[in-house]
């Protein structure tokens, strides 16, 4: 069964609070610096394909925890808000497409245990994303240029499909733009205003969500169109919930917006790869917990990690510096929740480069230190109670 309407409304406060207030509440649920470390791997079929580790943020080091196989391409990985679950897609394009799993997770021993699994209604799912009261999941589906939306059961199981949404659409590459490609969905703070960026169609597309009918319905504008060819990929809010930030993949650039309830404004774009590159592969954007500083990655051969530091009035970027990644490929990268430390993941090298990071400057260091997983593709960390 659903969670009440009245539920809802508590909880979605809850979380609109835990927004506005994360460092403190990141220091409140983590007085040791211990947090468990959830990553996603395209791994070989011989290996396991989610892992759990914990990561000490005052010390740097990592310990293994647990693992569990049976999700093919288990790209992307998300916690319900309340880290009680923890949802994943398969990343697969057969004749039925991939699939969302979900997990219980036990905060106690650090562990995964499957309950339930459905068809992502599209191929190659890529990323997901809750509601704010963890109600709902959103599927991106990259290949089928779709989006499916589906409910989420009090006991963690994903209910059948609510809704599917299919873009239609393309661009001026016609190698990678062909067609509709979605490739991310974000909740604002106020969990109504969806904005979901489709690289195929250079558009970040707006949504409303309708929690009674677990539904999305067209935004007014419908959408933004970005640069052509620059192929939207991930966004990302800053802390104090103004502000909106879209990496671009194929431009190698992040665009920023100012955001009100059902509106962007276009803020600033800012290059993240050298004047006159051509072949950029931009992948992960994220900001520092206090919101200074914002993070993005780029692939390819530049494989370093760009750090920008954030006007918190006017949401303007300005370049702080980069750090080479530590390895090739890093698709996704993670901050720790007190800001400590930066974890990058390569998905050609493998392995998770670790980084110290200074809080008052920005920048990134290498510690040398490495978890061996092969093939990482998606970072994520929660709480360790």
């Amino acid at each position: 069964m659903r969670k009440s309407h009245l539920g809802v409304v508590l909880l979605v406060g809850l979380c609109v609070l835990f927004t506005f207030c994360y460092t403190d509440a990141v220091s409140q649920s983590a007085p040791d610096g211990e947090y468990y470390l959830l990553i996603g791997t395209y791994g070989p079929k011989d290996t396991s394909d989610i892992y759990v580790y914990k990561f000490n943020s005052h010390t740097g080091q990592a310990t293994f925890v647990s693992a569990v196989d049976g999700v093919y391409n288990a790209s992307f990985q998300v916690f319900s808000p309340d880290h009680r679950f923890v949802y994943s897609v398969s990343e697969a394009n057969g004749p039925e497409g991939g699939s969302v799993y979900s997990f219980s997770f036990d905060a106690q021993k650090g562990t995964l245990k499957a309950l339930n699994h459905q068809l992502s209604h599209g191929k190659d799912p890529c990323y997901l994303a809750t509601d704010r009261a963890g109600n709902l999941l959103l599927v991106a589906n990259y290949s089928s240029g779709s989006l499916s939306v589906f409910p989420l059961n009090s006991n963690g199981q994903i209910g059948e499909v609510s809704q599917v949404i299919k873009h239609h659409g393309s661009s001026i590459n016609k190698d990678r733009q062909g067609s509709a490609h979605v490739h991310s969905a974000i909740v604002a703070p106020n969990d109504r205003d969806v904005f979901v960026a489709d690289l195929g169609m250079d558009k970040v597309m707006t949504y409303e969500l309708d929690h009674h009918a677990d539904t999305l319905i067209a935004g007014n504008p419908p959408f933004i169109e970005v640069t052509p060819g620059h192929g939207p990929r991930h966004m990302a809010f800053h802390p104090n919930g103004k502000f909106l930030y879209l990496i671009q993949e194929m431009g190698g650039n992040v665009t920023g917006y100012r955001y009100q309830p059902g509106k962007l404004t276009y803020l600033q774009d800012v290059s993240i790869v050298p004047q006159g590159y051509k072949e950029a592969s931009s992948a992960a954007i994220h900001f520092s917990p206090d919101g200074r500083f914002l993070y993005a990655s780029n692939r390819i051969d530049l494989n370093d990690i760009v750090i920008y530091a954030v006007d918190p009035h006017t949401g303007k970027l300005t370049y702080v510096g980069k750090q080479n990644s530590g390895g090739v490929i890093p698709r996704e990268f993670a901050i720790t929740p007190d800001g400590n430390f930066l974890l990058a993941g390569h998905r050609g090298t493998g392995g998770i480069a670790i980084f110290k990071r200074d809080k008052q400057t920005g920048m990134i260091t290498p510690t040398g230190a490495n978890i061996k997983v092969p093939r990482v593709v998606c970072l994520t960390f929660a709480p360790v109670p």
